[in-house]
């Protein structure tokens, strides 16, 4: 039994899949702005309900789950900034790939900046004492 191959092959339209796509210009950030929310939210509603003992210090559930919830979303950018790195790599060095390849390189940069970004918000969890 043979693989399953479109009759196009994966030529050079295919060559990125949709990394290169102009909609990862906009998700990346706003993927942050919905993480900003929900961590500053979440942490708005918890010391509201059931706030941390303040003779912990930073380290508590309400700080771990922040830094949990960071961690997995700066990673999940990192590897999407990744991802488009390497489809900018691959697109043709031609004029008709320059588009593709602004696409792939502006997407990786934004989902970097995403990254850094949530790695430098969920900062204050390690240091501060949340609901003070």
């Amino acid at each position: 039994m043979t693989p399953h191959t479109d009759a196009a092959g994966p030529g050079p339209d295919r060559a990125t899949g949709l990394a290169d796509h102009a909609w990862h210009l906009v998700l990346g950030l706003t993927l942050w702005f919905v993480w900003f929310c929900v961590t500053y939210g979440g942490v708005a509603v918890a010391c509201a309900v059931a706030p941390p003992l303040s003779a912990l210090g930073p380290v508590n559930w309400l700080n771990a789950t922040v830094l949990l919830l960071a961690a997995t979303c700066a990673s999940a950018f990192g590897c999407a900034a990744w991802v488009s790195a390497r489809a900018a790599r691959r697109v043709p060095a031609d004029a008709a790939g320059a588009g593709r390849r602004f696409i792939a390189r502006s997407a990786s940069a934004l989902y970097a900046t995403a990254a850094l970004s949530t790695a430098l918000v969920a900062l204050p969890a390690v240091l501060l004492t949340p609901c003070t």
